[in-house]
């Protein structure tokens, strides 16, 4: 079974996304990169989004990216158990963005792809 917040997880994500006819209908002409931070365990990754395909590889804190999201590794838990959505980590301060606030918002639809799907495999924690 594949560890969540890991290398292995990411390229699992990435591969469900591209796979995914609700992503590709969703992130159709979508461009981003998107840097995801567990802090408290010093991991990164980067997701990849070029007219809808989906790469991931692991970041570094200098890996160029539209929109970083920093947090804990149990939010970012709470987050794929379906426990907790990204809106409210971001409200409250669990889940930390740097990036333009008017631009996410216009992505909600992508991000929220995004989690659906990560929550929608199995994986250890």
């Amino acid at each position: 079974m594949i560890r969540f917040y890991t290398e292995a997880f990411f390229e699992e994500l990435g591969r469900r996304l591209n796979e995914d006819e609700t992503w590709r209908r969703t992130a159709h002409g979508v461009s981003l990169r998107i840097v995801c931070s567990a802090v408290d365990l010093r991991r990164a990754f980067l997701i990849d989004v070029r007219d809808g395909r989906v790469t991931t590889d692991v970041a570094g804190p200098d890996t160029a990216a539209d929109f970083r999201f920093e947090g804990h590794y149990e939010d970012w838990m709470h987050l794929c158990k379906g426990e907790a959505e990204l809106d409210r980590l971001v409200q409250v301060g669990k889940i930390r963005v740097a990036g333009s606030m008017p631009a996410l918002m216009g992505l909600m639809g992508v991000l929220n792809r995004i989690v659906v799907v990560a929550r929608s495999f199995p994986k250890e924690f």
